[in-house]
């Protein structure tokens, strides 16, 4: 037997789960780009120079040398004129990417060092000097350099310039690697750079191109990688025509790591030091407090993460950037405003506020909580978001008010409907208990009924409640009129076999028939009072 609880000791049970739904439905959880700092913190990042023998094993690899342990003729490729601070897995990613594409655009934010990069990677593909071309372009310098590296005529004599010249070694040495490195790409127009014969057959690796009445053709051993800015202020916008025929664009994204392993060479240098100048050893205190290192990476995570999402990809800022240098807690504020300097210098149609750094600093306040995580929070803000949130508030608010108004009226009518459904119950169950006559009966179901239409007609009840209770009423009226249709044909059968005062057998069956067909389209009174009739009138002769 289940006996039911009572309703304070279910509230009681209920409580504890109900106060778990609420907690975890606003329970804010850890940013991922907080985890993904803390674990980049944990891992050792090289740079290039800090790993020669990976570096002279890529070497080999690329030119498919064979590898002697101590040889370092890569490092000192990549050493000239200096060498970079470059993360070492994100440029070894890039030179086997390199390695396998003749033509390549590679654009990168302020900061990344896709110059620096690539040109440390071309040396690196060129394997010699001599191999290696260098293209610095300047604004408004087009038919200069279409003269100075494809050529000009001079007279009838076309002069080739230094880029068929290069081409000219490209096939005399056809077992080597000829690399030329276009720096900002993006400042000049490439089909001015090449010329139009020149542009137009780059579209595929089998056209050739008439300069000065010769055949001209890329050699298959040469390899043009355009260096361009990503985001604005190029002044050539790169669209599909320029990737057909410069090679697809590689984007280089701003490179935690090396920020990380700058930060640690600055620690380094700074731990060399002797501890004399205070802001030194404050300098060199933040780098060492692995808390410190978390909050400042996540930072510059978190923000190139909103201005990609907010902006475009292109205004981000890489790791090489002025950034790299406030990552102390109270540099903080100059953290900031790098970005606000650097963002609205471009001016874009939303301005980049002081506002957009609080989500940021929440979660440095609660130690990698991410603002608005939790599941509630997480819809609303999709709503709003999406656009739905003022259509489903005006929605809601709308659905509210019109249900409390259909409520009160669905109310109001169900009471008429209850009481004039009563009355014509009452009249009909008067008549089955013969307490009232069929025309009493009918008379009193036609007052309801104009009633009832009249209620219709002054709209206090709806046109198809008052159309079901008309037809309920006409039901009733018509199962009264049905009834004592058939008591009149039966008191007519009755009153016609009993003209000669006798019931015989054939007439008293004739009639228990037909009362037992109509028994259950009469009232139940009748029915008893009609058999009783019968019984009566056939016992009386037959006694």
């Amino acid at each position: 037997m289940n006996i039911p609880l009572p309703s304070s000791r279910l509230s009681i049970i209920l409580l504890p789960f109900l106060l778990l739904i609420g907690w975890l439905g606003l329970r804010n959880y850890e940013d991922p780009l907080w985890s993904r700092a803390g674990v980049l913190l944990r891992e050792h990042h090289a740079m290039i120079g800090e790993v020669p023998d990976s570096l002279q094993k890529l070497y080999c690899e690329i030119h498919r040398l064979p590898y002697v342990p101590g040889d370092s003729t890569a490092l000192k490729l990549v050493s000239k004129p200096y060498l970079s601070n470059i993360e070492w897995t994100s440029f070894r990613d890039f030179c086997r990417e390199a390695q396998h594409n003749n033509f390549l655009v590679i654009s990168g934010v302020t900061g990344v060092g896709a110059t620096k990069q690539t040109k440390h990677m071309a040396r690196l593909l060129a394997g010699k000097p001599e191999n290696l071309m260098e293209i610095d372009c300047a604004p408004q310098f087009d038919l200069e350099y279409h003269k100075k590296y494809i050529g000009y005529e001079d007279g009838n004599i076309f002069i080739p310039g230094k880029l068929l010249t290069f081409w000219a070694q490209c096939r005399l040495h056809p077992d080597e690697r000829f690399v030329a490195v276009a720096d900002n790409f993006d400042k000049i127009n490439p089909e001015t750079f090449f010329g139009p014969e020149l542009w137009e057959s780059l579209s595929s690796p089998r056209d050739t191109a008439m300069l000065g009445g010769k055949t001209v053709m890329v050699p298959p051993n040469f390899y043009f990688f355009s260096v361009t800015h990503l985001g604005p202020g190029s002044l050539i916008e790169m669209n599909e025509e320029h990737f057909k025929r410069l090679g697809r664009q590689y984007i280089m994204d701003p490179n935690p790591r090396e920020l990380l392993a700058w930060l640690r060479q600055q620690r380094e240098k700074l731990s060399e030091k002797a501890a004399s100048d205070p802001e030194d050893a404050l300098r060199l205190a933040a780098l060492q407090n692995p808390e410190q290192m978390q909050r400042f990476l996540f930072y510059f995570l978190k923000s190139n993460t909103f201005i990609r999402e907010t902006y475009a990809e292109g205004y981000q800022l890489g790791q090489g950037s002025n950034l790299r240098y406030f990552y102390r807690e109270k540099d903080l504020a100059d953290l900031k405003r790098v970005w606000l300097n650097h963002i609205n210098a471009l001016r874009p149609q939303r301005p980049l506020l002081d506002d957009d750094f609080k989500p940021l600093d929440f979660t440095l306040r609660t130690a990698g909580l991410e603002q608005g995580s939790n599941f509630v929070a997480r819809q609303v803000k999709f709503l709003e978001d999406t656009g739905y949130m003022v259509e489903i508030t005006m929605v809601a608010t709308t659905a509210l008010l019109t249900a409390l108004a259909g409520w009160w009226v669905f109310r109001r009518r169900e009471q008429l409907i209850r009481r004039y459904g009563d009355r014509a119950q009452q009249v009909y169950a008067g008549f089955e208990k013969q307490l009232i006559s069929a025309e009493v009966a009918a008379r009193r179901l036609e007052e309801i009924k104009k009633e009832v239409d009249d209620l219709v007609l002054r709209r206090r009840l709806g046109y198809t409640e008052g159309l079901y209770f008309l037809a309920f009423i006409e039901d009733r009226a018509k199962r009264i009129e049905f009834a004592r249709n058939v008591s009149e044909n039966f008191l007519e059968l009755f009153n016609a076999f009993m003209e000669d005062d006798i019931l015989t057998e054939s007439e008293y069956i004739k009639l228990k028939q037909f009362l037992q067909s109509i028994r259950h389209k009469i009232p139940l009174e009748v029915y008893d009072q009609f058999r009783d009739k019968v019984e009566q009138a056939y016992a009386s002769h037959h006694d």
